[in-house]
């Protein structure tokens, strides 16, 4: 999104989950670090209130979705499955919705279908993550820029003096094994083609390493783990 020029958009139901959750104790650091972001200055994120009008939108919404669209739900209670509400809720705030591939309560293909008959569209609601990247980053010198991002999520602090491309490529295959576990299995591939394919290998990681220190996200989310680490180091120490 940040690449797009837009703010990463977090609807009132997911805000609730990061913040408001109950859980263990370790569990609110990750929320207080998240409240934290939110109100920083230039914070990449964009919490946006639902009107009236678009709460009843989103009910209507959620009205319409089936068992089917939410495997494991029970028909009395649809409404209120967590996910339903966060695609209803988006949907009335008029974004579409990504999801990665290892989501298995969410049947993207019931969703689009049940929506696109209710609002007349034809194009899809809710999308693959892996999709998205795909189409966003279609092919040639796009496609490189994808590497770029990628490559700027695992680059190293800017005080590091060095990163050669053997510890890039390690990095970059660190990276692949959780995209794995999220199943960005063709936006990963890509990554391995555009490797191959540079020509300039030490220009690439210079324009990753550029990114990783002008990128406001990573900024914020580097931010966010060390408050995480922190709170669980004083959590560690209280307990021992």
């Amino acid at each position: 999104m940040e690449q797009a020029g837009r703010r990463t958009l977090i609807v009132p139901q997911v805000w609730r989950e990061l913040t408001e959750a109950q859980g263990p104790r370790s569990r609110a650091y990750a929320k207080a670090a998240w409240r934290h972001l939110a109100a920083v200055p230039d914070s990449p994120f964009e919490l946006p209130a639902l009107t009236e009008e678009q709460e009843e939108a989103a009910y209507a919404i959620r009205a319409k979705f089936t068992t089917a669209c939410f495997p494991g739900s029970q028909p009395a209670s649809i409404h209120t499955v967590s996910d339903a509400v966060i695609v209803s809720q988006a949907l009335a705030l008029g974004t579409d919705v990504l999801v990665t591939g290892d989501i298995k309560t969410i049947d993207h293909y019931e969703v689009n279908l049940v929506i696109g008959k209710f609002l007349g569209r034809n194009a899809p609601f809710v999308t693959t993550l892996d999709d998205a990247l795909c189409r966003a980053y279609g092919g040639a010198d796009a496609a490189e820029q994808m590497l770029v991002m990628a490559l700027s999520t695992v680059a190293p602090s800017a005080d590091c003096t060095g990163w050669s491309i053997e510890e890039a490529r390690e990095s970059l295959d660190g990276l692949q094994a959780a995209m794995a576990g999220s199943r960005l299995v063709t936006a990963s591939q890509r990554l391995d083609t555009r490797w191959r394919e540079c020509r300039d290998l030490d220009s690439l990681l210079a324009r990753a390493r550029s990114m990783a220190d002008q990128s406001n996200v990573l900024r914020c989310e580097r931010m966010r783990a060390e408050m995480h680490r922190a709170g669980l180091g004083a959590l560690a120490g209280a307990t021992r």
